[in-house]
């Protein structure tokens, strides 16, 4: 006799937790286009038509809510070898999470950021850091089936207190491009904040000692070099890769990149990278109104694995 209640009790509740997440449309701002030629120094700010060649759309993305990733269970990714070779990982830059006094394509706020972290999750992305993917590309490694590369440049203090924590709860962990002369100052992180991040598993890389242009710098091989001897003094860790400021590089600069990192990393749209990419791998900033459709519109898978 109490079975019918406790199936209509449990319906009832199953019922209740249905809804979807409603996000508003966002405009996209400029995005840096693939470099030229390595003999020419690549221009910063052109307006970029996302590939269809390398976007896989299998259906409209949307997102529904999800309790959180602390609670939830996750089944454990698959990983298995890919490369040597043409690898797809789509790598995405952030700056700032928070929301700006006036517009600025620099901030996302953090209830973007989180939806995105969340669809990131929804759509079976597994956070790895770009030493794995330069590894995968020359010799082959084991990678998960849809890996994706977070990364924040400069250092901002709201890495911290907005993304870590945010990143944290759904299993993620990102790659710090850090400019030496902004650590510890006022609005940056300071070495404690990095090297917890570390610990938790963070990469770190270089983004040059003062953030100049630097195919017009006086002194590149400074920036270059002696930001990674300062930040490996910092913070006791390896400096694999480095960050062109601007995403602006020539054959002169990469060179000088090479000789000292593993790779390098620039701006655009793509999400595969190969050999001759290494010292230009392509990066995708993300602006801030972007809803769950347009965020997914740029990757290469944007719904939950089959």
């Amino acid at each position: 006799m109490k079975r019918p209640v406790l199936i209509s009790t449990v319906f009832l509740l199953l019922m209740s937790a249905c809804g979807f997440l409603s996000t508003s449309e966002g405009e996209f701002s400029e995005i840096i286009q693939s470099p030229p030629p390595i003999t020419i120094t690549v221009t910063a700010e052109i307006t970029l038509t996302p590939s269809p060649t390398v976007t896989k759309t299998k259906k409209p993305a949307t997102l529904e809510p999800q309790p959180s990733a602390t609670t939830q269970p996750s089944a454990t990714p698959r990983w298995k070898k890919k490369g040597p070779g043409e690898i797809v990982c789509p790598i995405l830059l952030y700056h700032r999470i928070a929301i700006p006094a006036s517009p600025s394509s620099y901030y996302v706020s953090p209830e973007e950021f989180r939806m995105q972290m969340q669809a990131l999750k929804s759509w079976g992305y597994t956070s790895i850091p770009v030493s794995l993917l330069v590894e995968a590309i020359q010799t082959g490694a084991k990678l998960p089936e849809r890996p994706v590369i977070i990364t924040f440049d400069d250092g901002d203090a709201t890495v911290y207190s907005q993304a870590y924590p945010i990143m944290r709860e759904y299993g993620f962990s990102g790659v710090n491009y850090l400019v030496v002369n902004y650590v510890g100052t006022d609005g940056y992180m300071t070495v404690d904040h990095l090297k917890e991040l570390a610990a938790a598993g963070w990469e770190t890389g270089s983004h040059s000692m003062t953030h100049r242009d630097l195919t017009l710098s006086k002194n590149p091989e400074w920036e270059v070099q002696q930001s990674k001897i300062e930040l490996k003094k910092l913070l006791g860790v390896h400096i694999g890769t480095f960050a062109y400021p601007f995403g602006q590089m020539n054959a002169d600069l990469r060179l000088l990149v090479s000789e000292s990192y593993i790779a390098g990393i620039g701006l655009g749209a793509p999400v595969s990278h190969s050999l001759g990419d290494l010292f230009y791998l392509w990066r995708r900033p993300v602006d801030p109104g972007w809803d769950a459709q347009k965020f997914g519109s740029y990757l290469p898978w944007n719904s939950p694995p089959e």
